[in-house]
C-alpha cells in the first residue's frame, strides 16, 4: 500500500498511539525519539496503518523525508505486511495544549498557575520541551528527564555545579555560562540536567538542549531548505538554550556566526545561554574574535576529571540503577584503577555485571581484578617525557619544541619548569634524563624547578606562560587533565 493513500476508517474507535510510540522507541532509541518527535506530533493507528499528524506542514515534510522508512516498518509490524503510513496536517494537533497531551498520557499535569509554554519544532530543530510518554511502558521510561540531584558533586566539579544552579535559579544573570573540561567528565550530563532543573523550578519555562552537531545540521538544513526563520524562532524564542561541545564549530564560519547572532538575540531578551567546550575560551580563537569576546563576557566554570569522591558516587549510582550489590572493597578497586572519565567507570560496572551474570557468581574483589584486568591496563597509560612536553605545549598554545630550547625568557622558562615538575611526578625518568630532555639542563636544575613549582602551587603564585599569567595550581591541573585523557 502506498504511504500516501488513505488508510480507511478508524477501527472500532481505537487510537493505538501507545503501541506506535513503543515500537518507534524500540526502533529509534529513546533519545532519538525524544529529539525528533515533539509535542506537536501525534501518532496513532487507523484501519490498517499508521497516521502521523502535525499542525506544522514543515515538520510533517521533515518527518516524511527522514523517518518514513522507520514509520512504515512500524506500521507493518503492528498492522501487517500491507500496512502503510499517512502524513496529515491537522491544525487541532498544533492547537492541543501541553496539559491535554499530559492528560492523555496519564502523567499528572503541572499546576494551572504556571502553564507550560511550548516551542513548535521545525524539521531541523528538536522540540524545546520533552515529549510526554506514558509511564506504563517500560521502554518509554528510558526517555524520562534526568534529575539535577543525581549529578554527583565533588571537588572536581563543585564550582561548575554551583554556577549552573545559580543560573537556573536566576536565568539571564550569568549568561552565557561556559562549562569547560576534557571529554568524559560530565559536561553534557550537567547541561541536560540544568534544562531539567530549570523546568522543575519554573514549570512555564522553555528550555532547549542541542549538541553542536545538532545545531550545525539543523542550521544547514534550514539554510538550504528555506526553513531559516523557523530554525531561528525555535532557538531564539526560548528562555534557556544549552549548546554542547562548542569546539565542534571551529572551521564552520557560517555556523559560528549563527551561534553568535543567537547568543546576541538571547542576551537582548535577558535569556539564559549555556555552552560547553573541551578547552579554555581563550583557545577558541578560530571561532572568531566576536564570539570569543561575547563568551568571555559571561561566566566560565571548569570540570576536571572525577576525583575520588565523584568516582565513588558514580559507581554507587550505577550499581543502584542496575541493582548490583557491590562490596566496599570492589568499589574501592574500581575507583582506584579507573580514574580518568565517568565513561571508564560505567564500562567497568557494565563489565562486572556481564561477567557476574555469565558465570553465575557474585561480584567479589577477585572477580573484579580478573574481569577488569585489561581495562585497568588500558587506563594506566605509561607517561613519557614526550607526553609531558606535548601536554604542556598543547595546554598553553606553545609551539612544539619550545621546551627543548635553551631560551631563558620567563615565558619559556616557567612552562619548562612546570614540565620538569610534572615529569618528576608522573614519569620514572631519572633527573639527568629529565634535564637533558628539557633544554639540556643539569639534574640540579630539575631539583630546583621541582622545589620552585611546588612552592608556587602551595602559595597560589602565578606563572607567566606565553602571553598570559596562570595560577600555578590551575596550570598544573590543566596539563594533568590532558595527560589523563590522552
Amino acid at each position: 500500500m502506498s504511504g500516501s493513500e488513505d488508510l480507511g476508517a478508524a477501527g472500532a474507535g481505537e487510537d493505538g498511539s501507545e503501541e506506535v510510540v513503543s515500537a518507534l522507541i524500540e526502533r529509534l532509541g529513546a533519545e532519538r525519539f525524544a529529539v525528533w518527535f515533539g509535542d506537536s506530533v501525534r501518532l496513532r493507528t487507523i484501519g490498517c496503518g499508521v497516521v502521523v499528524e502535525s499542525g506544522d506542514g514543515f515538520v510533517l515534510d521533515w518527518l516524511k523525508k527522514t523517518f518514513r522508512g522507520d514509520l512504515e516498518a512500524v506500521a507493518r509490524s503492528i498492522r501487517g505486511p500491507e500496512a502503510g503510513v499517512v502524513f496529515r496536517c491537522d491544525a487541532a494537533t498544533a492547537a492541543a495544549s501541553p496539559e491535554t497531551e499530559i492528560a492523555k498520557s496519564g502523567v499528572p499535569a503541572p499546576a494551572k498557575a504556571a502553564p507550560v509554554k511550548s516551542v513548535a519544532p521545525s524539521p531541523a530543530v528538536p522540540a524545546a520541551a520533552e515529549r510526554v510518554v506514558p509511564a506504563s511502558t517500560e521502554a518509554r521510561g528510558a526517555a524520562r528527564r534526568p534529575r539535577f540531584s543525581r549529578f554527583i558533586v565533588g571537588e572536581s566539579n563543585r564550582m561548575a555545579h554551583a554556577a549552573v544552579e545559580l543560573a537556573v535559579q536566576r536565568p539571564g544573570e550569568v549568561s552565557p555560562l561556559v562549562i569547560q573540561g576534557p571529554s568524559g567528565v560530565g559536561k553534557t550530563h550537567l547541561l541536560e540536567q540544568a534544562c531539567a532543573r530549570a523546568r522543575e523550578l519554573q514549570p512555564g519555562i522553555t528550555a532547549l538542549f542541542l549538541s553542536a552537531e545538532q545545531f550545525t545540521t539543523s542550521f544547514l538544513q534550514a539554510l538550504h531548505g528555506g526553513g531559516l526563520p523557523a530554525f531561528r524562532r525555535n532557538c531564539r524564542n526560548v528562555d534557556l538554550l544549552a549548546i554542547d561541545d562548542l569546539q565542534f564549530f571551529i572551521g564552520k564560519r557560517a555556523t559560528s556566526v549563527e551561534v553568535q547572532q543567537t547568543l546576541d538575540a538571547l542576551q537582548r531578551q535577558g535569556k539564559q545561554l549555556f555552552v560547553s567546550c573541551d578547552r579554555d575560551i581563550s583557545d577558541l580563537g578560530d571561532l572568531g574574535a566576536d564570539l570569543v569576546q561575547r563568551l568571555q563576557g559571561g561566566m566560565s566554570a571548569r570540570i576536571g576529571p572525577p576525583d575520588a569522591e565523584v568516582r565513588r558516587g558514580i559507581v554507587l549510582a550505577l550499581a543502584e540503577r542496575k541493582q548490583l550489590g557491590l562490596a566496599p572493597d570492589v568499589i574501592d578497586y574500581v575507583i582506584t584503577h579507573m580514574t580518568r572519565t565517568a565513561r571508564e567507570l560505567a564500562g567497568a560496572v557494565n563489565r562486572l555485571e556481564a561477567t557476574s551474570h555469565m558465570l553465575g557468581v557474585p561480584i567479589t574483589r577477585g572477580l573484579a581484578e580478573e574481569a577488569l584486568s585489561d581495562l585497568v591496563r588500558a587506563s594506566v597509560r605509561s607517561v613519557r617525557l614526550a607526553d609531558i612536553e606535548r601536554a604542556v605545549c598543547s595546554a598553553f598554545g606553545l609551539p612544539a619544541g619550545t621546551l627543548q630550547t635553551s631560551r631563558r625568557t620567563k615565558t619559556v622558562n616557567h612552562p619548562r619548569m612546570l614540565a620538569m615538575f610534572l615529569a618528576r611526578k608522573h614519569t620514572p625518568a631519572a633527573l639527568t634524563e629529565i634535564g637533558s630532555y628539557f633544554g639540556r639542563r643539569s639534574h640540579s636544575t630539575v631539583i630546583a624547578a621541582h622545589k620552585t613549582v611546588s612552592s608556587w602551587v602551595s602559595s597560589r603564585s602565578q606563572l607567566q606562560i606565553a602571553d598570559a599569567r596562570w595560577d600555578a595550581d590551575e596550570a598544573v591541573r590543566r596539563v594533568e587533565d590532558l595527560l589523563r585523557t590522552g
